[in-house]
């Protein structure tokens, strides 16, 4: 429990994942019946961009200072910049649980489960104002078997791990597993790391072995997927990926790569069916 996103958050791995978590939950949000919102590693929810923690890195100026001050024409662009532009113009950040939070519509549910206690007490008072939600402090897999499949028999999963352990693809590839036999409709999305010498090959192929429907991966990629140091990019792994989700990817991706200087490739693992 080492790892603290405060000093990462803003950077533009969290711009990539929160803009494919928000376009997968506004397909599903199409629907009126209830979703479950769970985001198994939660962190404290906000951060402050102006902190001692998060000046030491500085990645959020590559990535959310890039982001919301170039301006965008992409509908879908424009519509992130301004969930998260009242945030920045506090020198704050939004994690996951709390864009959740703001996504839920009354009939929706939201489970932020996070395991380091003192992440777990900020997390508390970020949602505290938020109803239908619930906070749980435990080990994020076990969250995730506690809490599928939801009784709506809807919903989307953000599991994004520190990867701090050595053997976490492994640990991922085996808790997919029971997912799909536990809740094979849900909507899950997984996010990664792009660093030279990790699996992430062995574990997209793990995916697609799988079969379940509609599993798609993107990535952003700021370097050479191969560079032996530093973080060359990330991705997102989407089963059961909402429909849309892939066509509005392809659709930005010019003009996202431009704003924070990578590339976006994305394809299906499995069929589109």
């Amino acid at each position: 429990m080492n790892y603290r996103h405060v000093y990462h958050a803003g950077n533009f791995a969290d711009i990539f994942k929160h803009l494919v978590m928000v376009l997968g939950a506004d397909y599903l949000q199409q629907k009126v019946k209830g979703l479950l919102f769970l985001d198994a590693f939660a962190g404290c929810g906000l951060y402050d961009l102006g902190g001692v923690q998060a000046g030491k890195t500085r990645e959020f100026t590559d990535g959310a200072s890039r982001f919301l001050e170039t301006p965008a024409s992409n509908p879908d662009l424009v519509r992130l910049q301004q969930i998260l532009a009242p945030y920045f113009s506090r020198s704050s950040y939004p994690g996951s649980p709390l864009l959740m939070a703001e996504l839920m519509r009354t009939q929706d549910k939201l489970i932020a489960n996070e395991l380091h206690p003192e992440d777990v007490k900020e997390l508390q008072l970020t949602l505290g104002r938020f109803s239908n939600t619930r906070i749980d402090h435990r080990d994020a897999y076990e969250c995730i078997r506690a809490s599928i499949p939801p009784e709506t028999r809807r919903g989307l999963v953000l599991v994004d791990p520190p990867y701090e352990r050595k053997d976490e693809f492994e640990r991922l590839a085996r808790q997919m597993r029971e997912w799909a036999q536990r809740w094979p409709t849900g909507c899950y999305m997984i996010w990664y790391p792009v660093k030279a010498g990790l699996p992430v090959d062995e574990f997209l192929e793990y995916v697609a072995e799988l079969g379940l429907k509609r599993s798609w991966v993107a990535e952003f990629l700021i370097a050479p997927r191969d560079r032996m140091e530093g973080l060359n990019g990330c991705g997102m792994v989407v089963i059961n990926t909402p429909y849309q989700l892939p066509e509005k990817i392809a659709a930005l991706a010019d003009e996202f790569g431009a704003m924070l200087k990578g590339r976006i490739e994305a394809s299906y693992l499995t069929e589109d069916t």
